[in-house]
């Protein structure tokens, strides 16, 4: 994933990545604004949080159009582009520099405010791909999904309220 400076969000089992190359071609949409119906549309969040960097992931999609946000240390980007629902979710989405390529799984995943809760309560989540990485980016309804480096937890939870 690319966010400014920052790179994706895999799992701390694999060496941190790069970030991925950008095609640095804007979609005219970019530049086009969010219609209310996504700006308005249920927030889906995924938050990464190790000592050394947190990001917040919020998705909003609606019909044809989406919507992301990453907010980091450095600040937020705004994503704003297509978005296709059927048997997974596709996102094609830009900033005026980079682009951002997502395919979303419809699951759900055993999830609570305990690390790794694997008798948590079955939440709908959207299990969201990039090309470059294997592990998924969970988002979830508000408070969201998160995974942690912490001590005491490294692996998936419910974001606390």
């Amino acid at each position: 994933m690319i966010a400014c400076s920052s790179s994706a969000a895999p799992p701390a089992e694999r060496p941190q990545p790069q970030p991925a190359a950008i095609d640095a071609a804007p979609d005219a949409a970019v530049d086009a604004g969010v219609p209310d119906a996504v700006a308005n549309a249920p927030a889906w969040i995924f938050r990464y949080q190790t000592a050394q960097r947190t990001e917040t992931w919020t998705l909003r999609y609606h019909d044809t159009s989406a919507l992301i946000t990453v907010e980091t240390a450095q600040g937020v980007t705004r994503y704003i582009g297509s978005a296709n629902d059927g048997a997974s979710l596709a996102l094609h989405v830009a900033t005026a520099t980079a682009k951002l390529e997502l395919d979303c799984k419809h699951k759900k995943r055993p999830l609570s405010a305990k690390c790794n809760d694997a008798k948590g309560k079955p939440v709908d989540v959207l299990d969201c791909y990039h090309p470059d990485f294997k592990e998924p980016m969970p988002f979830g309804r508000e408070p969201g999904v998160e995974y942690v480096e912490i001590a005491g937890c490294k692996g998936y939870r419910l974001i606390a309220r």
